[in-house]
């Protein structure tokens, strides 16, 4: 019985400092929270949805470079497409280009130290960022550096769903086939990622950086902006762009957990006649997603927004059109995590001959997939729905 009391009381005491923790990090991490606004630049653009031709040219791209390279990434995986992408970066390096490699600490925690080190001795600038920290450790455990985003010299700069690894490339059995969506830029918005990285380090670092970066000389003829965030103010974005809807609305996320506000603004817009369409996946690469999604899709459903599921492998990528005139690709999910916690960064762009790009492979994509109906949610069983009722509960974690 003296046993059973510890035990418990231990439990009490460790739950009560982790909501004590939690409670003052994001008082703290509020109060010292910012963004990156960046207005629309001139660029031209690559669109890539699938992993061969994106990490083809974007490996192309590195081995060409001259002067600098920035590679960040969530996750990078000591595995044969991330084994190549080291040989290549310490091979620029041993050329005199400046590399960098930026990971995040948690997202990248099975990378061997050695392999870091030996990069590091290779010349390679390795940065892993968000580590977990007191004060308020497990609130920073939480919180993770998502964005996604190379630039190589003044030329080209990549941004997207894309992480390293064999599953990006449809290698993994468990996930099949890998969709993602992710943009190749080149023109001045170049010049934008420039800014964006100092922003970055300087976050990451809490110092001043002093950084030369090559000049960019190409022009582009459409126009892109960037919103980097740091665990804040995306929710707002997003709640303005459905507000303005007249005609439609397209999301694609891996992840769809919104909460209260941005539910209730997508029940408006169809209550006024605008057409929701949100693609997820069928599958779960984590525990619970799937029925944390419950409580939002419900409503959605009874609405009259449509919902599918992504039947031929995993479903990773993050698009948010309006209209078919505005759309939003980059690395923030359409879940509390992106909108409260997570370091995210998206492009935000106009252009005519880009959207239809991107949603010919929607459309396509939505053949694929499933429509999911009310009687697929409404009739689960007792266990589906305390699965759920927990889910609900530590959704913000997901």
């Amino acid at each position: 019985m003296d046993i059973l009391f510890i035990i418990f009381l231990s439990l009490a005491i460790i739950t009560i400092l982790a909501v004590v923790d939690f409670y003052l990090g994001r008082k703290a991490h509020i109060n010292a929270s910012n963004r990156l606004m960046l207005p629309p630049e001139k660029g031209d653009w690559d669109f890539y949805s699938e992993g061969t031709t994106f990490f083809k040219q974007l490996f192309e791209d590195l081995k060409r470079a001259e002067s600098f390279i920035y590679v960040q990434f969530y996750i990078v995986r000591d595995d044969p497409i991330g084994q190549e992408l080291f040989q290549i970066l310490k091979k620029k390096a041993s050329e005199g280009v400046t590399v960098f490699l930026v990971v995040d600490a948690v997202g990248s925690h099975q990378l061997p130290k050695k392999v870091v080190e030996h990069l590091r001795t290779s010349g390679v600038q390795v940065y892993e960022i968000e580590k977990p920290k007191f004060p308020f450790f497990f609130y920073s455990l939480n919180r993770r550096n998502h964005r996604k985003i190379s630039v190589i010299d003044g030329h080209y700069a990549y941004i997207g769903g894309y992480n390293v690894g064999v599953e990006y490339l449809g290698k993994d059995p468990k996930f099949g086939h890998w969709r993602d969506y992710h943009l190749r830029l080149h023109g001045k918005v170049v010049a934008h990622f420039h800014k964006l990285i100092h922003w970055e380090l300087q976050q990451a670092t809490k110092q001043t950086v002093e950084l030369s970066f090559p000049e960019v000389q190409d022009q582009g003829t459409d126009d892109f902006g960037l919103l980097a965030t740091n665990g804040e103010h995306i929710e707002d974005f997003f709640l303005k762009k459905i507000s303005e809807a007249k005609q439609s609305i397209f999301i694609g996320s891996p992840y769809f957990i919104p909460g209260r506000k941005i539910t209730q603004a997508l029940k408006a817009a169809c209550q006024n006649g605008v057409k929701v369409q949100i693609l997820i996946p069928l599958r779960a690469d984590h525990p619970f997603v799937k029925e944390a999604a419950i409580p939002f899709l419900l409503p959605l459903l009874h609405a009259g927004a449509e919902i599918y599921r992504y039947y031929p492998g995993f479903y990773h990528a993050k698009v948010f059109m309006i209209d078919k005139r505005f759309c939003d690709i980059g690395t923030a999910n359409f879940d509390k995590r992106s909108f409260y916690l997570n370091n995210e960064v998206n492009c935000l762009f106009t252009s005519e001959k880009l959207i239809e790009s991107i949603r010919k492979v929607v459309d396509f994509d939505l053949r694929q997939s499933e429509q999911l109906t009310l009687p697929d949610l409404t009739k689960r069983s007792l266990l589906e729905r305390t699965k759920g009722l927990f889910a609900n509960t530590i959704s913000r974690f997901l």
